[in-house]
């Protein structure tokens, strides 16, 4: 792996507090190698309420360990089928 852990943790950090609300907050859970995939690094977050009540989780982001970007899953499958058309 290209990234370490901590610089993986900052890119899903990063991607998860660019549309930050003060309504909820998220609490990174685990940032570790994807077990499906070794390109990329898996970032795991809780949504919470500001009060601390859980709302949503676990919400996986992928972080690519070759472009040095984090994505939501969904993003991550765009990206791959893209590739595979190429």
């Amino acid at each position: 792996m290209k990234l370490s852990r901590e610089r993986a943790e900052q890119l899903a950090l990063g991607y998860m507090n660019k549309d930050k609300n003060e309504n909820y907050k998220l609490e990174l859970i685990d940032v570790e190698v994807s077990k499906i995939s070794k390109r990329y690094w898996a970032a795991t977050f809780e949504v919470r309420t500001s009060e601390g009540h859980p709302i949503e989780g676990p919400l996986l982001i992928l972080v690519d360990d070759e472009m040095e970007k984090a994505m939501s899953l969904d993003e991550a499958v765009e990206a791959h089928l893209l590739d595979k058309d190429k």
